[in-house]
């Protein structure tokens, strides 16, 4: 954890040294392949680490998420019908949140579930799941990595939820309904899943204890974080190229 939150407060410390921040968070030791600020280029990057796996003979399956207003980018059709030819082991995974940046989905999409409406034009079945139900998500994720292990190919999986906050700490998210908003705040997954422990006779006292821990662990690893060095000058030329350098060669 440290290592993640020094790389989002640009310290040397943190898993790119600084050099990624927010947006292109990496850790291969830890199966994470990168995020990118190129909306939907990561999905042909998940059917190469797919492929891979499939031409390497292993039981891995990439797994990739994208929001609502990817399914309206040329690359989120390019890497379904590629991965649905090569029966890739991959699973998509659209959050629909309902919002693409400041524009709601369905003012322009021609179809009411951007991607699952979508599944059956590259021959997949459509998955849809509340994201905000913790159970419900577990089983749909259990399942498709255990459809896409088994060499039937990709699973495309559509779970709706919504973003409390705006777009980004610069957006005050005006542009949604107040009562809008209301409702969803009310099914935010982590109360509702904590109500579901306490029904099913978990004890307050329990899970004040987890929450308690994790919350420790949190203040850790920002105050880690924080006290971690600014990353040297040097690094920008460091692993510009794959040797490791900056200098072109052709």
């Amino acid at each position: 954890m440290t290592a993640v939150m020094a790389e989002l407060l640009g310290r040397q410390a943190g898993l790119l040294a600084g050099k990624g921040g927010s947006m292109h968070l990496t850790s291969v030791e830890h199966g994470a392949m990168g995020s990118y600020a190129i909306i939907g280029a990561h999905l042909t990057i998940a059917n190469g680490a797919a492929w891979s796996a499939q031409y390497r003979g292993t039981d891995q399956v990439a797994v990739c998420f994208f929001g609502d207003g990817t399914t309206n980018i040329g690359a989120f059709h390019e890497a379904l019908n590629f991965a649905a030819i090569w029966r890739l082991p991959v699973v998509f995974v659209c959050e629909n949140n309902h919002y693409m940046e400041y524009t709601a989905i369905e003012k322009v999409t021609a179809v009411p579930r951007p991607a699952a409406d979508r599944a059956a034009s590259y021959g997949l079945t459509p998955v849809t799941v509340d994201g905000n139900d913790v159970e419900a998500v577990h089983r749909v994720a259990v399942d498709a990595l255990r459809r896409a292990r088994s060499g039937a190919g990709p699973v495309l999986v559509e779970a709706e939820t919504y973003r409390h906050g705006g777009h980004s700490r610069a957006d005050p998210g005006r542009y949604r309904p107040a009562d809008e908003v209301a409702a969803w705040l009310e099914r935010d997954p982590i109360p509702a899943y904590r109500a579901v422990l306490a029904k099913a006779g978990i004890p307050e006292s329990e899970l004040d204890d987890v929450e308690a821990r994790v919350w420790a662990e949190v203040e850790t690893a920002t105050a880690e974080a924080k006290a971690g060095a600014v990353p040297d000058p040097g690094l920008v030329t460091k692993d510009v190229w794959a040797d490791g350098g900056s200098t072109w060669r052709n």
